[in-house]
């Protein structure tokens, strides 16, 4: 090989192939640059676009299931199906949501069960989608533009996509077996422009084949959930009239539209309000995930040795670190089943009352809190949470983390693709934390006194009853995450109405007075979420013994909220909830709370470990190494120096 270097401008650029061609003969960088471009993502494409496996699973499990609309009716069924695809395969799960929740939910809440006269997505024979979001601008919800134009003629709808920003995205690009979607589009009467509603589209016929005014892109793959995602733009694809999902509006003989809801916002909301069901048993599923996987570290921890110098030979659990990550993990597990029960009995409520004339929160990022702001935070609070506590047990198992066979992969990537899906989690927070800003800011909501000091005075004084309570009570930190966010939404109220007065007159005030406090805006609805999960798990820890025996649930709330105040330490001693000494001391209060917990655990990962049974893995098993070897065709019990069988040699793909 000629190792002559060229010097000049090339060794020093920062795209990596010109530097390349500095360090290879001109015909091998060029040879390497072909191979990483023949490398791409798109390799898995052209299987996806066959690959109808997802919906054939889905009509097996419709088929020992009562009717689509029955399972939505049945809430508390709906949550359990939902956890139960989660932790088998959560591409199944992605799957189940949209048809159960998402299209049959739209056709059960606005009254189009009409519209599946055969039974068709009953029963699953044909797969149903759900598509809002459109790819081509952010907040694409607040803004739909797909156009049902009505066409007076025929009393029937056309469907129009306008330009290819405006193309919508979902699993539909596998051909084969007939697909519908329910499809959000804005409803056009004449010159009007009557809001956004819902239709029931065929996207696919009984051929399998597009429909006609339908065009599906290629599939999209993705990773996290390998499913056949595609594209969609419609092309005056024709709906008949009681394919409209109505909601009680209607068309009359000369064309006029009549809606009860007051506003389009307000028929936006009622639109979307089928996310209601995703978001009240979506925290289900994470919850059983959450458990599953702390399940599995723990046993997996449990019967792992280290070699570290400080102590050789000791199990793994006696390090604090370890401890920390496991048991939190589980302590974490237990809080979010009783988010995922909180979520259920808000639902259960949101059910019983009539219908609300409107948005109760303002839609400035996204409609998803306008829809119901506790279930939009519950949701957005137990997928983050998930995601980070599964991220930690990968650290935690080490390589045996990182292996699809162990499912904390696929559980880590569903966590995270929901943390944009099913309503993005950081827009449903910027809601939040802006309303809640706003509502103190207004005279009624105000708590008596100040919420800071005036600036003279400095910042906020530590609470000296906050600082010197025990924090391992598990009253402790349901007391110190409200103190937090009612102090950040002091603040940040304080901070917008100073900005409001200052910036009047300002066309674009909105904008300018709330773009600098965005940041505290995310801030506080996080913190928002955070108080309605320590609620939920101080309902929990009382609901301990009525049917749900968590041994030490007092304990494990406790030790969760020490966790969550650690990552909270810097806005909790920015605001003067804590002092620093207070702080200082969380380690050692976490420590002494899994010293009560532990001889107590192997009861505790029974009662919060949902899918043993059926979703075992080799992080499970008393001896790791030799279930793992098991696994892939290979035997513990080998003598050294024999040769290896042919599977030992070739590997396993299972």
């Amino acid at each position: 090989m000629n190792t002559a270097r060229r010097p000049g401008e090339e060794a020093g650029a920062i795209d990596v192939l010109t530097r390349l061609s500095a360090l290879l003969p001109p015909w091998r960088a060029s040879e390497f640059g072909q191979l990483l471009a023949d490398h791409r993502a798109e390799h898995g494409a052209a299987a996806l676009r066959t690959d109808v496996s997802a919906h054939r699973r889905l009509a097996r499990l419709a088929a020992s299931l009562p009717p689509a609309a029955e399972v939505v009716a049945d809430a508390e069924l709906l949550a359990a199906l939902s956890e139960a695809t989660a932790l088998a395969d959560p591409s199944l799960y992605q799957t189940f949501l949209s048809h159960y929740t998402l299209c049959v939910g739209s056709l059960v809440l606005l009254g189009g069960k009409a519209a599946d006269p055969d039974g068709a997505l009953a029963h699953a024979r044909t797969k149903g989608s759900f598509l809002v979001t459109e790819i081509g601008d952010a907040g694409s919800h607040l803004g739909i533009r797909t156009e049902a134009r009505f066409d007076p003629a025929h009393r029937a709808f056309t469907l129009h996509t306008p330009d290819h920003r405006a193309a919508k995205f979902s699993s539909v690009a596998a051909f084969g077996l007939p697909q519908q979607a329910v499809v959000c589009a804005r409803l056009l009467t004449g010159a009007r422009d009557g809001g956004v509603f819902s239709f029931l589209v065929d996207i696919t016929g009984a051929d399998g084949r597009p429909a006609p005014g339908v065009s599906v892109s290629g599939p999209l793959p993705v990773g996290a959930l390998p499913l056949p995602y595609g594209l969609v733009r419609f092309h005056g694809a024709r709906i008949p009239y009681d394919r409209w999902l109505a909601d009680g509006a209607g068309i009359d003989a000369t064309g006029v539209l009549h809606d009860p809801q007051p506003s389009a916002d307000a028929r936006l909301q009622r639109t979307l309000s089928c996310g209601q069901g995703l978001w009240a048993t979506l925290p289900s599923a994470m919850a059983g995930l959450a458990g599953r996987s702390a399940a599995m570290a723990w046993r997996f921890s449990a019967g792992r040795r280290s070699h570290g110098r400080l102590a050789p030979g000791s199990p793994v659990l006696e390090y604090r670190t370890q401890q920390h990550a496991v048991v939190g993990a589980l302590a974490a597990a237990f809080s979010l089943r009783c988010t995922a029960r909180a979520a259920l009995s808000a639902w259960a409520d949101l059910r019983a009352a009539s219908p609300s004339g409107g948005p109760g929160t303002a839609m400035t990022f996204s409609p998803w809190a306008a829809v119901d702001r506790s279930l939009a935070l519950h949701k957005a609070h137990s997928t983050r949470a998930v995601a980070e506590l599964v991220d930690s047990l990968q650290h935690c198992c080490g390589v045996s983390g990182l292996f699809d066979h162990n499912r904390l992969p696929g559980y880590l990537g569903f966590a995270r693709a929901f943390d944009n899906a099913g309503g993005d989690n950081t827009l449903i927070l910027l809601d939040a934390g802006r309303a809640l800003a706003e509502e103190r800011a207004r005279p009624d909501r105000r708590r008596a006194g100040p919420g800071r000091f005036p600036a003279d005075q400095g910042p906020f004084s530590a609470d000296p009853g906050l600082s010197s309570a025990d924090p391992t009570g598990a009253a402790w930190w349901p007391a110190v995450v409200t103190a937090l966010q009612d102090r950040l939404a002091d603040d940040l109220a304080a901070a917008a109405s100073a900005r409001t007065e200052a910036l009047h007159g300002s066309l674009r005030r909105d904008l300018e007075v709330w773009n600098p406090l965005l940041e505290d805006a995310l801030e506080l609805g996080d913190v928002q979420a955070r108080r309605l999960a320590a609620e939920a798990a101080v309902e929990g820890n009382a609901a301990h013994g009525r049917g749900w025996p968590v041994p030490r649930a007092a304990e494990l709330a406790a030790l969760d909220g020490l966790r969550q105040a650690r990552r909270l330490a810097g806005p909790l001693l920015a605001t003067g909830v804590l002092t620093p000494s207070a702080v200082r001391a969380l380690p050692a209060a976490m420590d002494a709370l899994c010293d009560r917990l532990r001889q107590a655990l192997p009861d505790i990962v029974a009662a919060l470990d949902p899918g043993a049974g059926f979703a075992r893995t080799t992080l499970d098993e008393p001896d790791y190494a030799a279930a793992l070897l098991a696994a892939h065709g290979a035997s513990a019990s080998t003598p050294a120096g024999t040769p290896a069988s042919s599977s030992d040699r070739t590997g396993s793909t299972s």
